[in-house]
């Protein structure tokens, strides 16, 4: 007999007879509880047993009894290849199958997964109907062929693909109509992060990282850390009758958190169709064009008044320069991108320093930028000054639309 299969039985001829034998029975009852615990836990006693039991359990990767412990679903092995296309999904991480099912049939599970001298288990040898595994099970009680047969029913579903309506289910699109969903739970996957996430926060080496910062002592390697978990219990008291991984892992599992993300606002907008249009908040310059409107109708025509004005407009400018500025700052060759293609070619080579050189060499673009200026600056003043008791005529109008084509010819060193 296999070392690991003697010692699987000893062990649990051992915890029978724990339970049985009693201080008080007498020798001869001793002895025929001994014998009864011999034979019951013999291999061609106990193979039979098992191998009958061994429908009462059912191997999946997706148990549905995490979703409602009276579940009752298909036995669902799911196997993926790995892609390495960057999802946390079955098939990229390996783990172990689950298994549900009557606990009085437990130790059959614990049984098949014995390990062999060739590293392989008791099923995979049935599986693959190895000689090593006939050889094991010749015994004389039952023959190999019936106990392959009956041990392998933990990996068979009976009666088909079937749901419950227990389980959590959602409409998932599909063309013109839905399909229905049944969500089952990956139980080794949710068991691999619970272990990795353990070993992260309780191993060793983090108590010891955790302790030198408590501590206020330098570390080399410090430690990780993952925020916002919640722990969550399926099973209640009895975790067992979820499945086998549930109740190794005390019917505990982690949630990481799902939220959504905290966003800052983003103090520059690049410019898809037009940088006046998409960059530029009209509202935050409402002050300046007040103060524009309070001079043009201040019913005074002087030297003051007309510098006052031309002050304003180059402030007015300047603010706007600042945030072209600040849009070039957002790196070399943003305006490639597909999102930015309508943005014209003069903007392109005003807001993004790749166009550099074409910036320098050729000034056509200056005349179009400033063009655009002018209508913005006229446009805007319309648009925050809308209440004014006074309308400007054609003549100041173009006045307006002068100085602001005067001002930003005159800034052409800004531009470069």
């Amino acid at each position: 007999m296999n070392q690991s299969i003697a010692t699987f039985l000893s062990e649990r001829k051992e915890a029978w007879l724990k339970a049985k034998l009693k201080a008080s029975a007498s020798e001869e009852e001793q002895l025929a509880i001994q014998q009864k615990a011999d034979d019951k836990f013999s291999l061609s006693t106990w193979l039979p047993d098992a191998a009958k039991r061994a429908s009462w359990l059912s191997i999946v990767s997706h148990p549905a009894k995490f979703s409602h412990p009276s579940a009752k679903t298909s036995s669902v092995i799911y196997q993926a290849e790995r892609t390495n296309d960057g999802y946390l999904r079955t098939g990229n991480i390996g783990y172990d199958l689950d298994v549900f099912g009557n606990a009085a049939a437990m130790d059959v599970y614990k049984f098949l997964c014995l390990t062999l001298d060739d590293s392989q288990t008791v099923l995979q040898h049935l599986e693959q109907d190895s000689l090593a595994v006939k050889h094991l099970f010749d015994i004389p009680t039952s023959n190999y062929e019936s106990l392959r047969s009956d041990f392998l029913a933990v990996k068979q579903s009976n009666g088909g693909n079937s749901t419950d309506a227990l389980v959590k289910q959602v409409y998932f699109p599909v063309n013109a109509n839905y399909h229905l969903l049944s969500i089952l739970s990956p139980s080794g996957l949710m068991t691999q992060a619970k272990n990795r996430i353990d070993s992260m926060r309780f191993s060793d080496a983090s108590k010891q990282a955790r302790e030198c910062r408590r501590k206020d002592e330098f570390h080399a390697d410090g430690y990780d850390d993952i925020m916002g978990l919640t722990v969550t219990a399926y099973g209640g008291t009895q975790p067992q009758n979820i499945s086998v991984l549930n109740s190794q892992n005390a019917g505990r599992a982690y949630l990481l958190m799902s939220v959504p993300p905290t966003l800052e606002q983003r103090q520059v907008r690049l410019p898809a169709r037009s940088f006046f249009r998409d960059s530029l908040p009209v509202r935050r310059f409402g002050d300046n064009f007040l103060t524009l409107d309070r001079l043009i109708h201040s019913g005074v025509n002087n030297l003051d008044i007309r510098v006052g004005i031309n002050n304003t407009l180059k402030f007015i400018i300047d603010l706007v320069l600042q945030q072209a500025f600040r849009i070039r700052a957002s790196g070399i060759g943003w305006s490639n991108k597909e999102h930015y293609q309508v943005l014209p070619l003069a903007q392109r080579i005003w807001l993004d320093d790749k166009f550099i050189e074409q910036r320098e060499q050729d000034e056509a673009w200056v005349e179009e930028i400033a063009g655009d200026f002018a209508r913005w600056i006229i446009n805007a003043y319309e648009y925050l000054c809308k209440d004014s008791r006074t309308r400007l005529s054609d003549d100041e109008w173009r006045e307006l639309a002068s100085l602001a084509e005067e001002a930003v010819a005159a800034d052409k060193g800004f531009f470069k």
